[in-house]
């Protein structure tokens, strides 16, 4: 493992203002989407970021692209701080990082043939037409598309087909690390199938690490080196998948793996959580899932817990997670 991690976060936070609807300007408050996230990822590693909708994972993965400003905190990408870019810099800095998102036919311009979509990036990059084309060829042979359809538009391919044009627009780019947001959820089982064992064999291939975002906890667990769990913002449990699967320590982790079909788990007893998820504009005082938790005491109303090892590279933020 090398010495500088990847992909490394500190306390980031990203916040967006609420404003009222009478558009004076005036806030109404502060949505924490996400509220102090800190995690290293290394070269060619999958870490699966997990948790219910709402939690933050995707805000998360937009502001490591920059897509989404951090209002506070580091992005750290080989030991360089990409948090606070100048446009010329950031530009530069994409190449490396690239993202897949979830629909596939929204994500692609309706009005572009799959050439231009593919090579977009390149052509940001200042990539010659010529190098151009031969790299969206190469991209398109990797994910199993022909040349013969770099003349074709988006609606003109099935949805798995349309997810390769996506996976193959961030590879071209020659990332390191590649954002994957619910990027096999809008697809059909046999199809999802079909695109987890191509981002495998590219990930071998090249050398990709991945920060594969889902609700899917069993697509999370077969593709993951480790998986994060989130809650309102906050990363609240960090382990190996074998690990925190078989031993989760985080009471909100053991709700959710209850969850899976019980044949995929072995036959986990059902943990239905009372309650709503509370607001990130109005986040609960102390321990954020303590209004929900069976497990709740009067500390975990005073004190917020921190992400702490609980165990050797097991970490949880629990007053009660025990070694």
């Amino acid at each position: 493992m090398s010495e500088v991690p990847l992909l490394e976060l500190q306390d980031v936070r990203t916040h967006f203002p609420v404003k009222n609807v009478d558009g004076a300007g005036r806030s109404r408050g502060i949505v924490k989407a996400v509220d102090g996230v800190s995690f290293a990822m290394r070269a060619g590693e999958t870490l699966g970021l997990v948790g219910e909708s709402g939690c933050g994972k995707s805000t998360l993965g937009r502001t490591i692209v920059n897509l989404e400003r951090a209002t506070s905190g580091s992005i750290k990408l080989e030991g360089r701080d990409i948090t606070r870019l100048s446009s010329r810099e950031l530009q530069r800095t994409r190449a490396k990082v690239q993202m897949i998102f979830q629909d596939p036919m929204s994500s692609l311009d309706p009005r572009m043939r799959v050439e231009r979509i593919v090579g977009e990036g390149l052509a940001v990059q200042g990539v010659g037409r010529g190098e151009r084309t031969e790299r969206v060829v190469e991209a398109l042979d990797r994910v199993g598309m022909r040349r013969d359809q770099l003349r074709r538009y988006p609606h003109q391919f099935s949805g798995g087909q349309r997810q390769r044009i996506g996976i193959a627009r961030a590879l071209v780019m020659n990332p390191k690390l590649v954002i994957a947001d619910e990027a096999v959820s809008a697809l059909d089982v046999s199809v999802q199938a079909q695109v987890l064992n191509l981002m495998r064999d590219l990930q071998q291939d090249l050398g990709l690490a991945y920060l594969f975002i889902s609700h899917d906890l069993a697509v999370v667990e077969h593709v993951s080196d480790r998986v994060g769990v989130m809650y309102l913002g906050k990363l609240v449990e960090l382990a190996d998948a074998h690990t925190l699967y078989a031993d989760p320590l985080m009471p909100y982790t053991e709700a959710l793996l209850s969850a899976i079909p019980s044949g995929e788990t072995g036959g986990r007893e059902r943990i239905v959580l009372s309650g709503e998820l509370p607001s990130p504009l109005d986040p609960p005082s102390g321990c954020r899932f303590r209004t929900r938790c069976w497990k709740v005491q009067d500390v975990c109303a005073l004190e917020e817990p921190l992400l702490r090892e609980v165990r050797s590279g097991h970490w949880a933020a629990c007053h009660f997670a025990a070694a």
